[in-house]
């Protein structure tokens, strides 16, 4: 069965998206009015009727943007949500329900205006996507549509931050600001034998409710080894992340998966009818750049198996080793001399 999106725009055309677009990014333009209905577990933030427009949600800065939305049939009640919008930079050019009907484009880079020129063009119907980045109020991270996991989470956090009044919820929700197909879903955990294992901790997000429910979005989870790692070792070294920020004051925190790389290629399990993959270590990276001439790092690489009580402060490598292992680049905007420095170094011990 079709399901379909109304959109009324300010010359009063009315246009019919057809087609399943169940969980779809539709583009919207300024001042126009979308008919939807809530998608489980979403944040609504507005109820619209017909008739009604929303407008974008950066107070006019933006011509363009999307929303998450779920459809409904035309001329009843809906539901908008606050999942997502990007900026594009350019125009979109092409018949309007084309547009409409596009894919979420990624426009995290900054375009000059022949570059705009030929993005329009070249991109006309959308830009692949795979990678999805969102920033929230505790961290900013990058999941992978095909592995449904982050590939990195990074985030300062400050030592007066760690005075929070609130404590762990354990609610853990999809992130539904990402496509149907390309994220991680409650039930692909259930029976795995694996844990939902946070890259940003939901201890270190106590300062407010959202910081504290953004850190149970699935797209801050990855699987990991419930007794011996989750539960004992990667515990042991976000609580250690922690002290170190109370002493310091302030420090920086990334974290993601690896794939260890064999004889075959690189090799990993899946969960869930969603195929979530399983890493087979984790990296953290801290670096205290309270003294631009004195930035000081620790990084490590842990496998993601049952290490009984092993320390976290045997598993210390280089950040270079971390970037070999992944192909991320991190510290980019650290001088280039600078940031090959302090990436060489292995600390011979933790703080």
């Amino acid at each position: 069965m079709k399901r379909a999106i109304w959109i009324a725009v300010p010359v009063i055309v009315l246009l019919m998206v057809s087609g399943d677009l169940w969980g779809d990014y539709l583009e919207v333009r300024r001042d126009t009015g979308i008919k939807a209905q809530p998608e489980r577990q979403a944040q609504v933030i507005e109820k619209v009727k017909k008739g009604d427009y929303l407008p974008l949600l950066d107070e006019g800065r933006q011509k363009n943007g999307y929303y998450n939305v779920l459809p409904t049939s035309p001329g009843k009640t809906g539901w908008i949500y606050r999942s997502l919008v990007r900026r594009w930079h350019g125009e979109i050019h092409g018949p309007a329900d084309d547009a409409a009907a596009s894919p979420l484009r990624d426009t995290t880079l900054t375009l000059s205006p022949e570059q705009e020129r030929f993005a329009s063009r070249h991109l006309r119907l959308g830009k692949p996507q795979v990678v999805y980045e969102r920033v929230r109020e505790g961290y900013v991270l990058a999941q992978d549509g095909r592995l449904k996991i982050p590939l990195w989470v990074q985030y300062e956090l400050r030592a007066e931050e760690l005075k929070g009044p609130l404590e762990r919820t354990n609610d853990f929700q999809p992130d539904t600001s990402i496509p149907l197909g390309f994220r991680a879903e409650l039930a692909d955990y259930s029976g795995s034998g694996y844990v939902r294992g946070q890259m940003a901790p939901a201890e270190d997000m106590a300062r407010s409710r959202r910081a504290m429910a953004e850190s149970f979005l699935m797209s801050n989870i990855a699987p990991q080894v419930g007794t011996g790692f989750s539960k004992q070792i990667w515990k042991n070294l976000e609580a250690a992340v922690r002290g170190w920020v109370e002493q310091r004051g302030r420090l920086t925190v990334i974290a993601g998966p690896i794939f260890a790389i064999g004889g075959e290629g690189v090799k990993y399990s899946l969960i869930g009818d969603n195929r979530v993959a399983v890493p087979t270590h984790f990296y953290k990276i801290v670096v205290d750049d309270n003294s631009m001439g004195n930035i000081e790092t620790l990084a490590f690489i842990i496998p993601n198996e049952n290490l009984d009580e092993r320390h976290y402060s045997e598993f210390l490598v280089s950040i270079k080793e971390i970037e070999a292992a992944t192909g991320l680049d991190f510290l980019s905007a650290l001088p280039k001399d600078v940031q090959s420095k302090i990436e060489s170094i292995t600390a011979k011990d933790v703080w």
